[in-house]
């Protein structure tokens, strides 16, 4: 995992070395309840119920993101996500300073 800085926004890049997905399923793999094929039938401590991905990829919508995959099989697999930066309103700074209690 990488946090990556740049001048009006920053990525997250979440990568790994294992089994991949194969191209045709990459469009799917945002869709509630969308499992790739062949991962598993059933639920269970190896698979999952098809819900991660999409709840990501809404997380990242609702902030005014974007999240892209690239995944190769028998390779590994890479997420980039991308955020706005925003300024801090000046209320919530304030609301900072105060004292708790």
């Amino acid at each position: 995992m990488r946090l990556r800085p740049a001048e009006d926004h920053f990525e997250i890049v979440v990568e790994d070395t294992g089994c991949g997905i194969p191209t045709e399923y990459l469009p799917h793999i945002f869709d509630r309840f969308y499992r790739v094929p062949g991962s598993g039938t059933a639920p269970g401590p190896e698979q999952g119920l098809g819900l991660g991905l999409s709840f990501v990829a809404w997380i990242v919508k609702a902030h005014d993101g974007k999240i892209e995959v690239e995944s190769s099989p028998g390779k590994g697999t890479r997420f980039t996500i991308t955020l706005p930066l925003s300024e801090v309103p000046a209320e919530a700074l304030e609301l900072e300073r105060q004292p708790a209690g």
